[in-house]
């Protein structure tokens, strides 16, 4: 079964790097706090001076209180959501230069390995890219938004690959790319991820400790899972793939 053999890969890939992985959870939890904390303090500045500046002009505090949540506050909210979702790529481009043969060995710099490996800019504008497709088919119906966020799931991964291999590769072309490889295979995907519903459940009522387990051990499975799609896509479509160091990823693994 294809489910059971990118698990049994993934924790063989994590054999003696369990406690790396779990590091990587602890540093992007201190990170993830400290820009909680800073968000917080800025919100709470931006509410101080709203105050000051309009009271003058209207003394009705709770109006002037209402006004602010309507418009700061859900700015506030999506910008925290989206910065501790991009910091949560770091750890799957961690995962995916381990099963890739690339591992860096330094848990801070494997952790913001987006920002150390000169990958930011091009990550953050593949991650920013996608999540606005998303959302935006996620307008129409939830359902055809997961099924878009199942095509493009393997975005992040074909840009890392490119950034690595000095390659050419833009944010839209690795999207594009992402939706033709998971062709066939989003419901498989669904699948695998659904497939750890029970260890993510057991990482929370375990109060989290869970999760320095859970996460690297799921993300280890998903970066093969893309190397499996990945290999899948190159033998369907090698003969029209413009160039193979484009276009293929890590070295096929999963038996």
């Amino acid at each position: 079964m294809l489910w059971k053999a990118l698990k049994t890969v993934a924790k063989e890939k994590l054999r003696g790097n369990w406690g790396w992985g779990a590091l990587t959870i602890l540093l992007f939890g201190i990170a993830s706090n400290i820009m909680l904390f800073a968000g917080y303090m800025l919100f709470t500045v931006a509410l101080l001076l709203t105050l000051l500046i309009l009271k003058p002009v209207n003394d009705d505090f709770y109006g002037i209180l209402g006004i602010f949540i309507l418009i700061i506050f859900p700015i506030f909210l999506f910008t925290m959501v989206y910065v501790l979702l991009f910091l949560l790529t770091g750890i799957q481009a961690a995962t995916y230069d381990l099963v890739s043969g690339k591992k860096t060995d330094n848990v801070f710099a494997a952790t913001f390995s987006q920002f150390i490996h000169h990958r930011g800019w091009r990550f953050f504008k593949t991650w920013l890219l996608s999540l606005v497709f998303n959302t935006l088919w996620s307008f129409l119906f939830l359902i055809p938004g997961w099924i878009k966020g199942l095509a493009y799931s393997q975005s992040l991964y074909i840009i890392q690959d490119a950034i690595d291999n000095g390659t050419s590769m833009t944010a839209r072309k690795a999207i594009t790319l992402s939706r033709k490889v998971m062709d066939g295979h989003k419901w498989e995907l669904l699948g695998l991820m659904l497939s750890f519903v029970g260890w993510l459940f057991l990482s929370i009522i375990t109060y989290g400790i869970g999760f320095f387990w859970t996460l690297p051990y799921m993300f280890t499975t998903m970066a093969e899972y893309h190397k499996y799609v990945m290999a899948d896509y190159t033998r369907r479509h090698q003969n029209g793939l413009p160039s193979s160091k484009t276009y293929t990823t890590a070295s096929y693994s999963v038996k």
